[in-house]
């Protein structure tokens, strides 16, 4: 159900760190939408997935290490640390020497583990510590793990935005749009961002947003399976116009170099149509 009934307060054993894992109490946890499938139960069912009988959420968290399990030597207890969520077996061949996010066994905690960050104390792996940036307040801290990594992994080490592109940003004003909008302007690249309201286009603004696009002007742009034949019409014109748009944003008649894809099925089809030539 909704996550406000779906989620209970109770009192839970305290789970010990086993070999290479860690205990660490939470100072600040922070809030992601697996949260909500969590409590959904959609699209998968959180409890089917890592076979418990309970599921504590939550895949962002500041904190401080409070017990080590065996072989953890890199932290001592008391260090202030952010959590990153990726789980990994830390044996196979992309665990060693090629990418972590590709291993075999690859989780996300908090989503497809049961001992999340919404709780006094959380389990994770060593390798999930990282030390937290000292001017940082704990709530800010625990704000910006998965987003930030995930919009850095797209824009730098996927997409390799350069200086001088064009980047079209999906939710600029929601978590990983936020963050595309900094480091695309870090990259040297022109921001063009595509909310929903007023606010949402103050606060992608605020980011450093160059341009923004207001999808209310956009009637019948997302795509949904098994459309009429009249919707795949209204999708066809709303997608150009939407690149209209662009154009006018940018200042010339080119798709953008990069599009900051995140939403999946409604938006893909325009997003690819979109794309200038040679556009990731």
């Amino acid at each position: 159900g909704e996550p406000m009934t779906s989620f209970k307060q109770e009192m839970m054993a305290t789970p010990e760190p086993g070999p290479g894992e860690v205990l660490v109490l939470v100072m600040a946890a922070g809030v992601n939408y697996n949260g909500i499938w969590a409590g959904l139960g959609k699209p998968v069912s959180v409890l089917d997935v890592h076979k418990k009988e309970f599921h504590i959420a939550g895949s962002d968290a500041s904190g401080v290490v409070w017990k080590l399990g065996p072989g953890v030597s890199r932290w001592k207890v008391g260090d202030e640390v952010v959590l990153h969520c990726n789980v990994t077996c830390g044996q196979c061949g992309a665990c060693n020497g090629f990418d972590p996010m590709a291993c075999e066994e690859q989780k996300i905690w908090g989503y497809e583990t049961p001992y999340g960050s919404f709780a006094q104390f959380t389990l994770v792996q060593a390798q999930q510590l990282l030390k937290k940036p000292k001017h940082l307040a704990w709530e800010v801290a625990a704000s910006y793990g998965l987003v930030y990594f995930t919009a850095y992994r797209m824009l730098v080490d996927r997409a390799r935005v350069r200086p001088g592109e064009n980047v079209l940003i999906w939710g600029a004003s929601g978590g990983l749009g936020i963050f595309a909008v900094q480091i695309t302007k870090l990259l040297g690249a022109t921001a063009v961002g595509i909310v929903s309201s007023p606010a949402k286009a103050a606060l992608a603004k605020a980011a450093g947003c160059d341009h923004i696009i207001d999808r209310n002007e956009l009637p019948g742009l997302a795509y949904h399976a098994n459309e009429t034949p009249e919707q795949a019409k209204a999708r066809a014109d709303a997608t150009k116009k939407l690149g209209k748009m662009f154009w006018e944003a940018i200042g010339e008649k080119k798709g953008p170099d990069v599009v900051f894809e995140h939403v999946g099925q409604e938006t893909f089809p325009a997003s690819v149509f979109l794309a200038n030539r040679m556009g990731r």
